[in-house]
């Protein structure tokens, strides 16, 4: 039997590219900001070395998915969600 698969588009949605905010990024712990050009790696992984909120803990390559991120400076881990500046802050 012979099938076809539909994909339905939301009319007026339209896909953006994830740009994320770097002056609304902190360490939660030492307050450090990470700059575009700042790199992580994907280790355990696929060592793929990508800024990681550039995809928002996403690796790029395997996606891998950190829930966790280090930090360059102080190098203690944080939940990755916890590095971002709430909007009224």
């Amino acid at each position: 039997m012979l099938g076809f698969v539909f994909t339905k588009r939301t009319p007026g949605v339209e896909q953006r590219r994830f740009e994320p905010d770097f002056t609304k990024i902190r360490c939660p712990k030492c307050e450090w900001r990470p700059a575009p050009q700042d790199r992580w790696f994907c280790a355990p992984g696929c060592y793929c070395e990508w800024n990681t909120f550039a995809t928002a803990g996403v690796c790029p390559r395997c996606t891998k998915e950190w829930a966790d991120t280090a930090c360059l400076s102080c190098h203690e881990w944080s939940p990755h969600a916890e590095w971002y500046v709430p909007e009224n802050s």
